[in-house]
Parts: C-alpha cells; structure tokens; sequence
C-alpha cells in the first residue's frame, strides 16, 4: 500500500487509470456536442411539474438550440467574448440551454440563486460585471429595482411551459400568471428565451457562422464560471472556475462509480438539489449529460410531495441529494419499494448523512447511499465513497488526481487518526475569488486550498469531517455564513448588537438563531425577522430571536460564538 496516498488501494479500475488527458471534452462548449454524437435521439433534458406535466428535448435538439442562443448572444445582443452572463432560474429545460449557449458563445456564466432577494442579487450582478441577465418570469419583478445600478443591458426572460406544446403552454402560462398569480408583471424592457431562440435560429440558417469561432483562443484554463459562496465578511464571493477544474471534477466523481454504476440506456438522474449550486451544476447535470443519462428537472422539490409525480411516471435510477431530502422522500406515503425499485446509485453530499437516515433507505431500495465532500472553491466534490466500499459516516476517499492533507494550525501534516484542519492541492481547485485577491491569498497557500474544515484522516485514507468552519451555519445543505445575517439585523433601528449562531433543527440540521441587543423601543423578534425578509432569502433568515444584555466578544471585539451555544443549550 502506498503509505503518502494509502486511499489508492480503494480505487475503482477506472479511478486508478485515471488519465486528465483521456478527458474527451477541452472547453464546456463541446459536451452537447460530443453527448448528441453520442446518443441523439435520447432524451436528454425534462421540466418535470408536479402536476405530471413534462416536457422533454433531445439530444440532438439540445445541441441545435444551444447553438442558435449562442448565435443569439453574439450576433443579436452583440454579446463579446468573455463577457459574464448571469442565469437566475430554477431546475428547467431553460437552465441548460442558457448556461451551454453562453459557453459556446464564449462567454463566462454565474448562476443566481432565484430566491435571493433584490438586494443579494443586485450585489452579485454588480460584482460580477454581469451584461445580460437570464430570469425566471416568476421573480422577474425583482429586475425592476435594481437593474439601473448594475452593467446589465440586456434581460431574457423565461418561463416553466416554455417548450411544453403550444396549447398546454398557453393554459399553464395563463393559470400561472391570472389564476394562480405567481408571475408578477416585469416592467424592465425584455426578450423571452423563446423569441431569442427564434432570432438566434434564423440567423444560424442564413449560413457563414461559425460557432466555434466564438471561443477562438480559448483553452481548457480560461475561466468558465463565477459560482458564488458566502463570505465571512457578510458579502458573496465568486469562484473564478476554469473549463479544467470543472470538466476534470466531472470525469473524476465518474471514475469513482462507474465500474459498478455502468451508464446505460434508459438511466434517468432525477435534478432535485438546485442547478445554481455547484453540487447539482456538475455532479449532477453535467456528468448526466456526458453519460447519456435523461435529466428530469425538478423546478421545487419542496414540499417533497412535488417529487411524486417524477417517480411514478419515469424510471429513477440515479438520485443525488443532500441527508434531509433523503429523510423527507422517506417520510413520503407513496415512497414505496416498488416506485424505488429502478435505482442503481444514489450519494450525498453538502451536510453530513445520518446513519439511520441511509441504512433506511438502503433497506427500503437495496442500493447504499454514497457520502462525498466538497466545496465551490474545488468544483464539486473533493472526497467522496467509492462504488464498492461504502463506509458510513466517512466522506470518502480523495478523487484521483487530488492530494489531501490533514494539517496542524502551522501546516504539518497529522498522522493518521489524528484531527486537522483539511487541505487539498490539484487541477480541481479554483484560480480564486474574484476580485478579492485577500482572500484568495488566504484560501489558497502555495497552491493548497486551506478548506477550513476540520477533519481526521485514518489508515485507510478515509475522511470523516468532524467540525465544519467555525462560525459557518448548515441549513439544508445551503452555507449561511453569521455575518451577512448580523449586517442586516444590525440595520435595524434599536438594534445595539447583534451575535448570530447554528442551533439543531430537526427538519433543517441547523437553524439560524440571532441574539440581539436592543436600546429604545422595545422591539420583538416578529419585528427582527420581518426585517430580514427584505434582504435575506428564507433559509438565511432567523428562525429564533433571543434579545440580552450584552452579546459575549474577545478583547479584540470579536462575536464569541461558542458563548452564544452555550448561553442557548443553558
């Protein structure tokens, strides 16, 4: 056994020949190209609503379409090469083609989460100099108040029924936006993904366009994606992603599974966790896409209840999701052995899996569920069970082409069972922030990304995470860092001071909960959250509000947040 990398010897076949220079793909713009060659007629993309309505593109139709929104982009919308485009949009038919046209057209793509609210979204745009904004109709309001603070000059709008047949999309559309009114107006001048595809269309079939001229000069290290994560000061920070760091992520989670979990015709990976976050973007979407498999896009898998209509009406063989989806789908009355009986792979990630939580539904489907680890900075997943050699409790091993260390606060290495900080070197880690070049010289230490986690490597290589970054609240899978809640809180007129921790939840895994000082008016946590719902989204959101004396600090100032758990579990 090699002693500097003992996690080798669980290798499957396919992760132990690993090969970067065997990765087929060299620029994100030609996966659709080489997965229609690959498998056509398949389908390959679907809306799923639950309601039971689906609409579905081809392979080959997905390759056409994202060629004409590139065409769009670049003839129509005189986009330039390199410029940022941000996608806010659900799980859709809508999503893909708009972040693989943006690829071909060159161009380097965010994704916003659409339930942020104006002011978050209003800070990523203007922080990533983004030039064109891709919106769900259903928050196309929020454009309204800030899109003359940000570089944005052009706005395309899409909508749920888009490529449903002309009829059902006219009702849907209709009962969306006068019956059920989920679709406010959107005053801000705008094109809809429909006519774009239409524009774009016409101009490709005229002749003398060459698409992959768009990306002339372009290499597998150019920057690929701003994928924003919170930031401990309270601000997002986006992750400059290369082609290579998210193409090589892609190639390394499937070389991890595929001797036992072979792609097949017919395997259907249901999209449950939301494309905008790199989880779901690469691991899911992306690695489906390469293998063939059919994409069926759950828009909101909350309540779980919308996730019934996709398991009875297709046949779910791949399901990636984070501890409290599993639970929630377990807890379901039509979660039954016979709807799972399809499943050949299923994995976790974001939060830690509870034990009980994956021996259930191991026993209820006969397929284990694979533990992985990562984070945004290193593309996806830097860790994780191998087919084979799936251990409860454990985030896995390293991928191939990736060293981890377990380190001390002066960076040498731990031996094996003992706890340290968990750093990682390789192709899959970020250039850094954007922008934030502090912050990056912070992260990243002749070239190893310091993850901030605390973790314990043992004999065998594999890794159980044992506390997560310090000050940093999981809920449901989703970051919350305490300072962007405590800048908000403390805007609040009466608010003196502000401390924000984790607290268990039995739904979520961990909850926000503020601790606040107050002078003057006697305010009431009613009045603190209603505050928060201006300019936090839902899970950000404190779900308690405890008002004392004096929040406990360091003689430098600092919120001592281990005081506040202990004044809350007192």
């Amino acid at each position: 056994m090699n002693n500097e990398k003992p996690w080798t010897a669980f290798y499957p076949q396919a992760a132990t020949n690993f090969d970067r220079a065997s990765v087929e793909a060299s620029h994100l713009a030609e996966v659709t190209g080489i997965a229609a060659r690959n498998f056509g007629t398949r389908p390959a993309v679907s809306t799923q609503l639950p309601t039971g309505d689906c609409a579905t593109l081809t392979y080959n139709e997905i390759e056409r379409k994202t060629d004409d929104f590139a065409v769009y982009l670049r003839e129509v919308a005189n986009i330039r090469a390199a410029d940022v485009i941000a996608v806010m949009a659900p799980n859709c038919i809508d999503f893909v083609l708009a972040v693989f046209g943006i690829f071909k057209a060159g161009c380097i793509c965010t994704n916003i989460n659409p339930l942020y609210t104006a002011p978050e979204m209003e800070h990523q745009l203007k922080d990533s100099e983004a030039t064109v904004l891709i919106i769900i109709d259903l928050f196309g309001d929020k454009v309204d108040a800030i899109i003359a603070n940000t570089s944005v000059r052009q706005v395309i709008k899409i909508s749920l029924p888009d490529f449903f047949p002309p009829l059902k999309k006219l009702i849907m559309g209709f009962v969306l936006k006068r019956i059920k009114k989920v679709v406010p107006d959107m005053r801000t001048d705008h094109v809809t993904m429909a006519d774009a595809l239409k524009e774009g269309a016409v101009k490709r079939s005229a002749g003398g366009i060459d698409i992959n001229a768009y990306r002339a000069g372009q290499t597998i290290d150019n920057t690929a994606l701003y994928q924003y994560t919170g930031g401990t000061t309270g601000r997002s920070k986006g992750a400059e992603l290369t082609h290579r760091n998210i193409l090589l992520n892609s190639s390394v989670a499937i070389s991890m599974s595929s001797d036992k979990v072979k792609p097949l015709d017919g395997d259907t990976a249901i999209v449950a966790l939301p494309l905008y976050h790199i989880t779901a973007f690469v691991l899911i979407m992306l690695i489906s896409l390469m293998q063939g498999a059919h994409c069926l896009m759950i828009p909101s898998p909350r309540p779980p209840r919308n996730l019934k209509a996709a398991f009875e009406n297709h046949p779910i063989t791949h399901f990636i999701g984070i501890n409290t989806l599993f639970a929630a789908v377990l807890e379901e009355p039509w979660c039954t052995r016979d709807i799972l009986s399809n499943m050949r792979y299923c994995a976790s990630g974001g939060a830690a899996q509870h034990r009980a939580v994956a021996e259930r539904w191991e026993s209820l489907t006969g397929v284990p569920i694979h533990q992985g680890y990562g984070l945004t900075e290193c593309a996806g997943v830097l860790a994780m069970n191998p087919a084979g050699e799936n251990r409860l409790g454990f985030a896995g091993i390293p991928v191939p082409d990736t060293v981890v260390k377990i380190v001390n606060p002066e960076g040498v290495e731990q031996p094996r069972g003992e706890p340290g900080e968990l750093i990682a070197r390789g192709p899959i880690i970020m250039k850094g922030y954007l922008k934030r070049p502090g912050a990056t010289e912070e992260t990243i230490k002749n070239g190893w990304l310091h993850t901030g986690d605390i973790g314990v490597m043992d004999e065998d290589g594999f890794i159980q995470i044992v506390d997560r970054k310090k000050d940093m609240i999981l809920v449901s899978g989703f970051n919350v860092y305490p300072n962007e809640v405590e800048d908000v809180i403390a805007r609040l007129d009466g608010i003196t001071e502000v401390g924000v921790i984790g607290v268990p939840d039995e739904r979520t895994g961990e909850a926000v909960s503020a601790f606040v000082v107050s002078a003057g008016p006697v305010l009431t946590a009613e009045q603190v959250i209603a505050h928060c719902e201006g300019y936090l989204t839902n899970y950000k959101r404190p779900k308690s509000v405890v008002f004392i004396e004096e929040i406990p600090k360091s003689p430098v100032g600092k919120v001592l947040r281990r005081q506040l758990r202990d004044m809350n579990t007192a």
